[in-house]
């Protein structure tokens, strides 16, 4: 079920992604410019519509990432299979919280 300003399709998603996620998508805007990325759904591709984020702006997300969570997505996702959807991404920097990563 869906709560009260959670985009659709986000039941799913645990409550230490939740949290991620709702981050991750003020990262965005900031890194971006464009304010309404923190409303978009957790299966929104990243590189690709809506987001369509290029070499640079993907560069300063993991800046960003890196320097909020702890989490050296370039280092330790060697294929970036991480950065497929905003919800891979939180899955995985939630992921490294609960490994008792930072």
């Amino acid at each position: 079920m869906t709560g009260p300003g959670q985009p659709a399709g986000e039941a799913l998603v645990r409550p230490d992604e939740a949290a991620v996620l709702a981050e991750l998508r003020g990262l965005l805007a900031g890194v971006t410019g464009r304010d309404e990325l923190r409303g978009i759904p957790a299966g929104s591709a990243l590189f690709g519509p809506p987001v369509a984020l290029d070499s640079l702006t993907g560069t300063r997300l993991l800046r960003e990432v890196r320097q909020r969570f702890g989490v050296d997505v370039a280092a330790e996702d060697i294929n970036l299979d991480a950065l497929a959807t905003l919800g891979t991404l939180a899955t995985f920097v939630a992921g490294r919280a609960r490994a008792g990563r930072p």
